[in-house]
């Protein structure tokens, strides 16, 4: 029999004092334990929560039955209770009740839940609406991975923090196999015993997720700016046939190098490309010449390289290419070029429709020189009509 909870009303007060607001209560190290959590959920002060931290309060499996049982938490949307012992039959009570429907944030590390409890998350009926789970610090295992591969629950998961719960290649070969988590994007497997290969395919998993997810108009436009994404996940992204239909790439503001832009130049699925930004990276020379010597990118009319380290031997591997003849606009500011390197653009055989940078093209001289010397031709004839009317004038006097 549960001990009997005294003040919880006084400890819920004081919290929405400290937090400014009715929605969120954060009680970190109060010691509540089973019974205060009990008394806490049947309290009709907390129907407005939001946000509750129960973390490091002594807690085991039924502190977690009252919150699954609670009338009063069907908006909450964040679940904090890291630092307790709610185990597997805890996670059980959590996973299977249809009382906490707008459930966006999990997260239960160093709790003592392995593989059993982590099968019954994954079979969760009520959960869809979560994005972020954290198992940190259980035991969670191979075998608790593969259950959780298998969920078709978190069709909205977007992180999954996996640190720390032994866990090896075996599990995540498993998972990123799986079909089921189509919006995630970052799982953090930290102190795990994770081959490179492993890691290399869970990046490869990730940046294809992250990729799909954020596919715009139709399929044709795909913004990677910003994302810290590098040669891995050029690579991955390279060899998908999901991105066939691209026509715009944008992939400025990363940690790509002339490897990342030789994937891109090998690719056998972004020959629709029109536009490729790759400003602020370290292609650097070889990465630009494996890009200009790409007939995948014969299509390419704007090629944005700002900020990438390139010298006069980019440029002319760009001026000597047959394959950027279609390039309309081409940007090169704050690279280390000279002069020369910035004339063969302008004397290129193939850049022909480039209208950026503007060149002082000889073709452009020669015509001025052909209406220069139409425009004294005219003159001339002008000269002898004038001459003959003269004449005419002078014969009929």
């Amino acid at each position: 029999m549960n001990k009997k909870y005294f003040n919880i009303e006084g400890k819920i007060r004081n919290g929405f004092v400290l937090s400014k607001n009715y929605e969120t209560l954060d009680f970190n190290f109060l010691k509540l334990g089973d019974a205060g959590v009990e008394a806490l959920c049947k309290s009709r002060s907390i129907k407005q929560l939001r946000r509750l931290t129960l973390s490091s309060n002594k807690l085991g499996p039924s502190a977690a039955k009252a919150i699954a049982e609670s009338d009063s938490l069907g908006l909450l949307e964040s679940l904090k209770m890291y630092k307790n012992k709610i185990g597997d039959e805890g996670l059980a009570y959590l996973s299977e009740t249809p009382r906490l429907p707008n459930l966006t944030s999990l997260r239960l590390a160093w709790n003592k839940i392995g593989p059993k409890g982590v099968a019954h998350l994954a079979k969760a009926p009520h959960l869809s609406r979560v994005t972020s789970i954290s198992l940190a610090e259980n035991p969670v295992g191979d075998e608790g991975l593969k259950a959780f591969s298998t969920s078709t629950a978190f069709p909205n998961l977007e992180y999954l923090d996996l640190r720390k719960t032994q866990i090896t290649d075996e599990g995540i070969m498993e998972l990123v196999s799986s079909k089921s988590f189509p919006n995630l994007q970052k799982i953090d497997i930290t102190d795990n015993e994770i081959s490179q290969n492993a890691k290399d395919a869970l990046s490869g998993f990730l940046i294809l997720h992250l990729c799909i997810s954020r596919l715009k108009d139709e399929g044709t436009v795909l913004d990677l700016s910003k994302l810290g994404i590098g040669d891995v996940e050029c690579r991955h992204l390279a060899q998908s046939e999901d991105f066939k239909e691209l026509t715009h790439l944008y992939l400025e503001l990363n940690n790509i190098t002339s490897e990342g832009a030789r994937a891109l130049a090998e690719s056998e699925h972004l020959s629709n490309l029109t536009l490729l930004s790759l400003d602020r990276n370290k292609i650097g020379d070889e990465g630009i010449t494996h890009i200009a010597n790409s007939p995948i990118f014969a299509n390419l009319s704007v090629l944005m390289i700002e900020f990438n380290g390139i010298t006069d031997e980019g440029l002319h591997a760009i001026a000597g290419s047959e394959h950027m003849s279609n390039l309309t606009r081409l940007y090169i500011e704050e690279n280390l070029y000279t002069d020369e390197g910035f004339e063969a653009l302008g004397e290129s055989e193939f850049l022909l429709q480039l209208e950026y940078p503007e060149f002082e093209r000889e073709e452009e001289e020669v015509e001025e020189e052909i209406e220069e010397e139409e425009f004294e031709d005219v003159e001339e004839i002008e000269d002898v009509e004038e001459e003959e009317d003269l004449d005419d004038e002078e014969y009929e006097n």
